[in-house]
């Protein structure tokens, strides 16, 4: 289950009950999640050199708290804490 279908199921009533306490960094997070890898952030048209082959992709929001734009950035990071583990074991 992805944070933005949950985020999506329970936004109407988180609003009803938290909307005068919600911090603004909180609700901006929320929406940028729901947006992300969505015609909504916007879409960018890439063309393959070789075969020629096009398509529109969504973009992603980039959103520091949004696990589908971190995951990469997150997996980057635990190579790096291993590989320096590994130095440090030699």
């Amino acid at each position: 289950m992805e944070l933005a279908s949950i985020i999506n199921q329970y936004y109407d009533a988180f609003m009803i009950k938290y909307a005068d306490t919600a911090l603004p960094g909180h609700l901006k997070a929320m929406n940028a999640i729901l947006g992300c890898r969505t015609p909504d952030s916007g879409e960018l048209y890439v063309q393959c050199p070789d075969c020629s082959h096009a398509e529109w992709r969504p973009l992603s929001c980039g959103h520091r708290s949004c696990p589908q734009c971190q995951n990469y950035a997150v997996s980057q990071w635990i190579d790096r804490q291993l590989a320096a583990i590994l130095i440090m074991k030699k």
